[in-house]
Formats: C-alpha cells, sequence, structure tokens
C-alpha cells in the first residue's frame, strides 16, 4: 500500500503524549499489539490483551457484515461517493489543536446542488476517513465545523434523528472515537428551531458541545491561524485544496478499500461469544439489531 500523500501533521511527540494520558508508555504500547495478534490469531471468525480492545475489534467486524445498508457502496470509488466528492467537502485539517484535537471541516462544495447531498452517503464518505485514521492519526478527540452556508431547508429535514443516532453510533461504538465540540456557523434562522428539535434526543453533555454562529467569527476565537484554512482567515491550505489532498489519499488506500469491500465476519466460526455492548447494538451473536446515541 503506497502512502505517498502527507494529510496528517504529527510532531514527534504527539504518541508519546497520548499514550503517556492512558498511563502507558510506547513500549507498553507495542506490547499490547503484540498480544492483540495473538489473540487475532485465535478468532477465526474474524477475517484475517486487554478487553475493551477485544469488544471494539469484534463490533468493528460484526457492524461491517452485518450493516450492509450502511457499509454497502462505501468504497471511495463507488459511483455515488464519487458523486459526494463533487458535491460536499469533509476534510480534516493537517495541524493538531495546542490539546491535540483533531478538526474537521464540513461544507457544501457546490451550492447549486445542494438539493442532491445525500446524507448517507456523506457519512459514508466521512466513514472511509476513518479508515485511513486508523493507520495514520494520533489525537484526543475530534472537533467539528460545520458551516451550512449555501444549504436550504430540503436538505436540513434530511437530517432525520434516526439518521443522527446512526451516526454518533458509528464515529463513538464502531471508530471509538470521541467528540469534543461542534462548531455551526454561517448559520439561518431556521436552524435555531431545528437545534430545538435536536435537544429533544440529544444527551445534555452533547448539546453543550454545539456552538452556533451566524458568520464565521466564532473560529478566531477558538483557533489558531495556524490551524485554520485560507478560507477562514488562517495559513493553512485551503478547503478545496485539502478536498483534493483528501480524493489522492483515498486512491493510496484504494487496495483497502478494496479488502474491506470482502471481509465478512463468520458466525460458525465464532469460539465465544463476547458478552457486552455488542449485544446491545448488534444483538445477540451479531445480529443488528438497533442504533442508539451515546
Amino acid at each position: 500500500m503506497e502512502q505517498n500523500t502527507k494529510l496528517f501533521h504529527l510532531e514527534e511527540n504527539t504518541l508519546s503524549s497520548v499514550v503517556q494520558a492512558y498511563n502507558r508508555t510506547e513500549q507498553s504500547l507495542a506490547e499490547d499489539v503484540k498480544n492483540f495478534k495473538k489473540w487475532m490469531q485465535l478468532q477465526h471468525n474474524l477475517p484475517e490483551i486487554l478487553e475493551e480492545a477485544k469488544v471494539k475489534i469484534d463490533m468493528y467486524y460484526t457492524f461491517r457484515s452485518q450493516v450492509l445498508e450502511i457499509v454497502g457502496n462505501m468504497n471511495p470509488n463507488c459511483s455515488n461517493i464519487k458523486e459526494m466528492a463533487n458535491l460536499m467537502h469533509h476534510v480534516p485539517l493537517p495541524k493538531l489543536t495546542k490539546d491535540m484535537y483533531r478538526v474537521f471541516v464540513s461544507k457544501c462544495r457546490t451550492k447549486d446542488k445542494v438539493g442532491q447531498i445525500e446524507p448517507y452517503d456523506v457519512l459514508k464518505m466521512a466513514a472511509n476517513l476513518q479508515e485511513i485514521r486508523l493507520k495514520e492519526d494520533i489525537m484526543f478527540r475530534d472537533i467539528f465545523i460545520f458551516d451550512i452556508e449555501g444549504t436550504c431547508m430540503s436538505f436540513l429535514s434530511k437530517l432525520t434523528p434516526n439518521f443522527a443516532g446512526t451516526a454518533i453510533t458509528l464515529y463513538q461504538k464502531i471508530y471509538s472515537l470521541l467528540v469534543q465540540g461542534v462548531y455551526i456557523i454561517n448559520t439561518v434562522p431556521y436552524v435555531s428551531t431545528l437545534l430545538a428539535i435536536a435537544k429533544t434526543f440529544l444527551k445534555p453533555k452533547i448539546i453543550k458541545r454545539i456552538h452556533v454562529c451566524k458568520d464565521t467569527s466564532i473560529l478566531k476565537e477558538h483557533f489558531s491561524s495556524e490551524i485554520l484554512p485560507k478560507d477562514y482567515g488562517g495559513t493553512e491550505k485551503s478547503v478545496e485544496e485539502l478536498h483534493e489532498l483528501c480524493q489522492l489519499k483515498f486512491q493510496d488506500y484504494r487496495d483497502r478499500f478494496n479488502l474491506l469491500d470482502e471481509l465478512r465476519v463468520n458466525e460458525n466460526l465464532r469460539p465465544t461469544r463476547l458478552a457486552n455492548e455488542n449485544d446491545e447494538l448488534l444483538g445477540y451473536h451479531g445480529k443488528f439489531k438497533k442504533l442508539d446515541i451515546d
């Protein structure tokens, strides 16, 4: 697998700082990975320690095998994902914040075609980025900037509670990521109505992390100029340039995405059932049951 496109900028001490925060060292991390590999060799149901990590690995592969309505047609080379890439920006900013958070920017790429954007395909596009991050990124949490300039009510109406629950659960339970904050900028009046509805199904701790601004001024208050793209008064590459880097990165990982299309859990070979949250989310022995918001 070639990795010629540099998308994430990490300092030399980033890994040591993160593992130290979890009372680990780089040496103990290497030992954990060694133990994982031994455990994986015994899991004949999976394609190809720490109990929590075993749960996450089992969850990841089972989800990919059972929830085909989400993971189907997910490959960056699928026509629906290519179409979303033409309509929508969803890019990581290369530099971490001082607290080692990764920032993402999402915005319409073609405003006159915003009605054609399908949220679930955008979610798939975002999940593809997570696949790359599993290999290349190191951080504590994520921050999302949603620039909704040019959006319309017909598009926002597609962001249903069910979609929100799916997105949050995929993000937290499958990829084990945490959201530090959400910034919704260039808002329109009816966004406040939608947020009021969101408060009925989102937990208070999530609501507190959502910040709304009618323009982009809030960004300079919370992020340094070296992190922000040129589009928002920063010195980093523009969102369009970062978008093109992402597309190149997907091609660097094309072999991995082609492999993911074929990976499936063989339940007949599962040695033992992991009694954990997988049952709640995926059902007994990996049968998909429900998605819930954490």
